[in-house]
């Protein structure tokens, strides 16, 4: 097969760096073909990414070979971008960074379909409703109508993967696709993406942290070590977890930092709510997880704790004072201020054209040395504050936006996705600084997470959503461990699969696809929304909601079948 992409003796570097980020880099794909390249965070990886486009910054320093189809396209102008679109194209990172926040879905995936295919408007329609129905989106047609913010992050990726489809590229470079997303959305978007590229013979360059995927899609796996590369047989490595942060006695009369009671949350043209009467403490000190797959609703209880959704109905008190919804008046600004949401895309929540010092500083109202500080206590150099977003790995960015939250004094931080997009040493970090943050300055902390092992091993008490509701609730050291037919299929999904010592009763099912799994089955819109796949439902669970109820001290289970069962025993990780 011809080679389409052909990096030769490839050196980037920066000025006033210690070293270059890559140096005599080989790299070849070839048409057809699906490479994968591992590395963890800050090894060039994206770097990479960046050259085989033709996006590097005006700063980078390069020399060696950039050839596509044995053609230098920097060497004429407007190279580049006759070949970015129809010949190769890139699937970044972080999804929301790659959709237009005041376009629909539709108007993002048409465009797309309309510049590289010559179609009419309604043609193009046509052809991007079947597109996002070959990513198996939901309702595609009611879904080109839906905006980026409206959609849960795994939805997003989709979306984009399918604007992306719709250029008709030769070779796609995903870069981290799958980094936001629960272990069986990643299954279920990598297996589509491989029958996608399949189909229409498209190579693809496919950029992980997560060597456990690779053998998904990938026959050949190239590993980035000191800014090089060297192919490595595709293989699992081991995850490793952070330690449990310690929950520290609530003193008599402690108050929580915030409390929310009955939250609903509707998104608009929903019949079911995205949050279906959720309730919620946060103490401080203490570190709860938030766990479920992608759209169980994770990300639009967050916002609503926040204040950047408005909820239905329910309320939300901060240090023990009802928060007004509309944040009327400088106490209802100053309650704003006290709940701050570090954002699951960091490269997405900071502006591109602020260097981090000046971003810090509008956040704090302070003085460039209380800049130097903040990035202090998250582990950041005192010359970060001179440099873009762009210029920073993704584990630097994470602690950037960490120490712009920070500015604000908050009683209660919540991480949305913290290290979804982190390689696991980054993500172990990025957790070991959460608990040091948490202990000095007594936040209340809670972590979004579709990672079960990275909540497993720091929060102190896990909160697991499904369907907009919450269906277990327990610490992870609890004697009575984890009993939900939906959990404990999260449990083993893990790759470390640290899975339980005995599955009983038939609970440990395989997972069922996602229009099976996720969803109320039809006409069970006010039933149990795990029933469609649970292998102990019964009517009741079609038709009624069951309530959450306390069936050993501290472990709260919405399950009357598995309440009944004698409680299995498992391995708590």
């Amino acid at each position: 097969m011809a080679d389409l992409l052909r990096l030769e003796s490839f050196r980037l570097a920066f000025a006033g760096a210690d070293r270059p980020v890559l140096d005599g880099l080989d790299l070849c794909v070839v048409a057809g073909e699906a490479v994968a390249l591992v590395g963890p965070s800050g090894s060039g990886k994206t770097m990479l990414a960046r050259a085989a486009l033709g996006l590097l910054p005006p700063t980078a320093r390069t020399g060696g070979r950039v050839l596509w189809e044995g053609r230098e396209p920097g060497s004429h102008p407007g190279g580049w971008a006759a070949l970015r679109g129809g010949g190769l194209t890139w699937l970044p990172q972080e999804p929301l960074g790659g959709l237009n926040p005041l376009l629909t879905v539709g108007d993002q995936v048409t465009e797309a379909v309309r510049r590289h295919q010559g179609l009419d408007r309604a043609a193009a329609r046509d052809h991007a409703v079947s597109l996002l129905a070959e990513l198996e989106l939901p309702d595609p047609a009611r879904l080109l109508a839906a905006w980026p913010h409206e959609l849960s992050g795994g939805m997003r990726q989709r979306v984009l993967l399918a604007a992306t489809l719709a250029c008709r590229p030769r070779l796609l470079i995903a870069d981290e696709p799958t980094s936001s997303l629960d272990t069986t959305v990643q299954r279920e978007l990598l297996a589509v993406l491989d029958r996608a590229c399949r189909a229409r013979g498209m190579a693809l360059l496919f950029i992980t942290h997560d060597r456990h995927l690779v053998p998904l899609v990938a026959g050949r796996c190239l590993e980035l070590r000191d800014g090089r590369t060297v192919e490595v047989p595709p293989g699992p490595r081991a995850l490793a977890q952070g330690p449990r942060a310690a929950a520290p006695p609530l003193p008599v009369g402690a108050v929580p930092a915030l409390a929310a009671k009955g939250l609903v949350v509707r998104h608009r043209g929903q019949a079911v709510p995205a949050v279906g009467g959720v309730d919620l403490e946060l103490w401080p000190g203490r570190a709860t997880g938030l766990v479920g797959e992608s759209a169980a609703g994770k990300s639009s209880l967050a916002r609503a704790l926040v204040g950047h959704l408005r909820a239905e109905t329910g309320s939300v008190t901060v240090d023990g004072r009802l928060r007004d919804p509309r944040f009327r008046g400088a106490p209802g600004r100053a309650l704003r201020r006290r709940v701050q949401l570090l954002f699951q895309d960091a490269g997405a929540s900071l502006d591109p054209r602020q260097r981090v010092g000046q971003a810090l500083r509008e956040a704090a109202g302070c003085a460039p040395a209380d800049t130097v500080r903040l990035l202090a206590e998250v582990g950041l150099a005192p010359d970060v504050a001179r440099r873009y977003p762009h210029a920073l790995s993704g584990g630097q960015r994470q602690r950037v936006a960490l120490a712009r939250c920070l500015a604000a004094d908050p009683a209660v931080l919540i991480a949305d996705e913290p290290t979804s997009a982190l390689d696991a040493d980054a993500g172990r970090q990025v957790f070991a600084l959460l608990g040091t943050v948490m202990a000095a300055r007594g936040l209340a902390v809670l972590v979004v997470t579709h990672d079960l092992d990275a909540a497993l091993g720091f929060c102190s008490e896990l909160v697991v959503m499904h369907g907009g509701v919450v269906i277990e609730r327990a610490a992870p050291g609890t004697p009575a461990v984890w009993r939900h037919p939906h959990m404990i299929r999260l449990l083993d999904s893990r790759p470390s699969v640290l899975a339980m010592a005995a599955r009983p009763h038939g609970i440990g099912a395989p997972i069922p696809g996602p229009a099976v799994a996720r969803g109320r089955v039809p006409g069970g819109e006010h039933g149990c929304p795990a029933a469609a796949a649970c292998p102990l439902r019964n009517d009741t669970c079609l038709k009624e909601l069951p309530p959450l109820r306390e069936v050993s001290p501290g472990h709260w289970l919405r399950c009357p079948p598995a309440t009944e069962l004698p409680s299995p025993q498992f391995i708590d990780t």
